[in-house]
């Protein structure tokens, strides 16, 4: 029930577009913080290509939040990985948010975005 809750107020307090590309995993709270887990979420156009196969997830990064009352709040996203079976060759997808983030946190998840992204080879 307390988890019903937690993962209620993560996608209320996360921004829309985050939550068009990730699914909320895990919510967990400590004493003093708030980790909310993001996975990308499966993209059906590459997942139906017999010549790509997801691999999982890459290693998770950890984005600090704005607090929630006295809580520090933490995302931790995880960008899935792809192979392309024709080359060997590994890629994940862009994202792009389609927005220039005025918002501090936005600003941080668009720049890891950004920057931790291999372009689909085709």
């Amino acid at each position: 029930m307390k988890n019903d809750y937690l993962n209620m107020l993560a996608s209320l307090v996360l921004p829309a577009q985050i939550l068009d590309y990730f699914l909320i995993s895990r919510v967990e709270q400590t004493s003093q913080e708030i980790h909310i887990s993001l996975d990308e979420k499966m993209n059906p156009e590459l997942s139906n290509d017999v010549h790509l196969e997801s691999k999982g997830f890459m290693e998770a990064v950890n984005v600090t939040d704005f607090p929630i009352g006295d809580h520090k709040v933490i995302l931790r996203i995880r960008r899935r990985r792809w192979t392309d079976l024709s080359t060997g060759k590994s890629f994940s997808i862009p994202i792009d948010l389609n927005v220039v983030p005025r918002d501090p946190i936005l600003q941080r998840i668009w720049s890891f975005f950004k920057r931790n992204v291999w372009n689909h080879p085709r």
